[in-house]
């Protein structure tokens, strides 16, 4: 028996939760004219106005070595299409908009490796880690 391709369903939720946008830059070596190389600065995106939606998540990450600390993690996630080049350790700038298209918050900071589904991926940005 066939499983559902939840593939097909991308393009609606993509219409109807993909209401932030999301900068993407990444380090990339590059070799100068002169044959010497650099490394680009990762907050100089490579895409701009990248359609995503951001949430929040609180992680909880225990510290096995101090029995009395549990860190829990104040997270970014953000979900987008499939087909978006968003990779680990990627520079974001999400911007969450309202109705009429101005933004609301500003988040920066360096994403995780994006978890992919058949319709979406996943990437969490720490925020701020408590005790």
């Amino acid at each position: 028996m066939a499983g559902f391709d939840f593939g097909v369903m991308a393009p609606i939720l993509g219409e109807y939760f993909d209401t932030d946008v999301m900068d993407i830059g990444r380090s990339t070596l590059v070799t100068l004219p002169d044959g010497s190389t650099s490394v680009t600065d990762p907050k100089v995106p490579i895409y701009t106005n990248v359609p995503c939606h951001i949430s929040f998540d609180t992680v909880d990450n225990p510290d096995p070595v101090s029995v009395g600390s549990i860190p829990i993690i104040q997270a970014l996630r953000i979900n987008c299409a499939v087909g978006i080049d968003l990779q680990n350790a990627d520079y974001v700038t999400a911007r969450k908009l309202a109705a009429d298209g101005t933004a609301l918050e500003e988040y920066t900071g360096t994403i995780g490796a994006p978890a992919t589904s058949q319709s979406r991926q996943t990437a969490l940005m720490a925020l701020r880690q408590g005790v």
